[in-house]
């Protein structure tokens, strides 16, 4: 699983947030040596008992703070550290589009660059439906692709091969769903980075590092399990028979890359979600103001009055005055969300090395309440 999705948020995030109102207005981070933050982060882990939390409150200016709390494993591991990496699942979805935006901003594909332009050599096996299927529409959940790939059409010794292979699949099936209407899909997110290499005339992961994360400064970035190897990083951990067990080294098939695949410290990610930020305000430093906000924009509507953007569900909240961008991710080991509140010019991100598939998922409902609590510390300072 790549992505939770909701329409409004949980009544506990709401409730907390309605005691938030119109008393913040972007501005800087609270005054804070760390802990009070950091208070709040150890309680809201303890409450609902998870291996590791961080969570973050960062602002379009370049101020951000953030805090960690808990262990690398259960039940007696290292103590996690605001160095440590965690694996961001879905939440990385809008990283791939905002690449796609460089390579719009520097012409070297469109918007409008449809699947049979991109991929000419897929003609005989190509159905009709998939022949005007944009790259656009790829990123906007709009494609009619299905919303994982079949195991059997994963192979090829690299992530490219793997990528192409899942193209020739995805356009050989019948569509899941109607062009145009909303069905979230990682494959189609594979296929978009199957385009954009072709565009690019490098590597996903590559132009990823070149074009994105390094000018952001983003170091520490990778792909797959933040742990593999052995690594001394946060193992993801999954809640069953009443208890946590640690999963080293899990995660989806590297194809899942561009789809939600990547790892990186909560203090880079809020770089990241500084610069979606600047692009809500106009003054991006990666990408054309243009280029970047069709990342942030209404493409396709969901259920009520929400719309899926590229990497973003676009909603409104009273305290965010209005817009609203937010996204959520697991690998089915780690969880994250992102709340984004662009005229207000901050942001809240969560995190945690754990994930309960439960309906009532312990995960989620701490992730949101971490959400609640410091959106109302971002507006009363306390």
């Amino acid at each position: 699983m790549f992505r939770r999705r909701w329409s409004v948020p949980p009544a506990l995030l709401a409730a907390a947030l309605s005691a938030v109102g119109c008393a913040a207005r972007g501005g800087p981070v609270p005054d804070d040596d760390g802990s009070s933050m950091q208070t709040i982060v150890d309680s809201i882990r303890a409450a609902y008992d998870l291996p590791a939390l961080g969570g973050a409150i960062v602002t379009a200016d370049g101020g951000s703070i953030a805090a960690v709390s808990g262990v690398r494993r259960v039940p007696d591991g290292a103590p996690v550290t605001l160095d440590d990496l965690w694996h961001l699942g879905s939440n990385f979805k809008a990283f791939t589009a905002m690449l796609a935006a460089t390579a719009v901003d520097r012409a070297e594909i469109r918007w409008t660059t449809t699947l049979a332009e991109a991929f000419p050599e897929l003609a005989p096996t190509m159905l009709e439906p998939y022949r005007g299927v944009t790259l656009r529409d790829l990123l906007s959940h709009r494609a009619g692709l299905a919303a994982d790939p079949e195991w059997t059409a994963i192979s090829g010794r690299d992530r490219p091969e793997q990528r192409l292979a899942v193209t020739r699949w995805a356009v050989s099936v019948p569509p899941a769903a109607a062009y145009g209407t909303y069905l979230y899909s990682n494959t189609g997110y594979m296929v978009a980075a199957a385009m954009l290499e072709r565009a690019m005339g490098e590597t996903f992961e590559r132009a990823m590092a070149s074009r994105v994360l390094e000018p952001l400064g983003i170091t520490d970035a990778g792909y797959g399990a933040q742990d593999a190897g052995g690594a001394a990083q946060p193992v993801g951990h999954q809640w069953v028979g009443g208890r946590w067990v640690g999963r080293e080294g899990l995660d989806n098939p590297p194809v899942y890359a561009s789809a939600g695949g990547a790892h990186m410290s909560i203090g880079s990610w809020a770089r990241f979600i500084q610069e979606v930020l600047r692009v809500e305000a106009g003054n991006p430093t990666i990408v054309n103001a243009e280029a970047g906000r069709v990342t942030t924009s209404a493409n396709v509507p969901m259920d009520g009055s929400d719309s899926y953007g590229m990497g973003w569900i676009i909603t409104s909240r009273s305290w965010a005055d209005g817009k609203t961008l937010t996204h959520a991710g697991s690998n089915t080991a780690n969880s994250s969300v992102a709340w984004l509140a662009p005229n207000r010019g901050f942001a809240v991100l969560a995190v945690t090395n754990a994930y309960d598939p439960s309906q009532n998922s312990r995960t989620w409902e701490a992730l949101d309440a971490l959400s609640a609590r410091l959106l109302t510390y971002h507006a009363t300072g306390r």
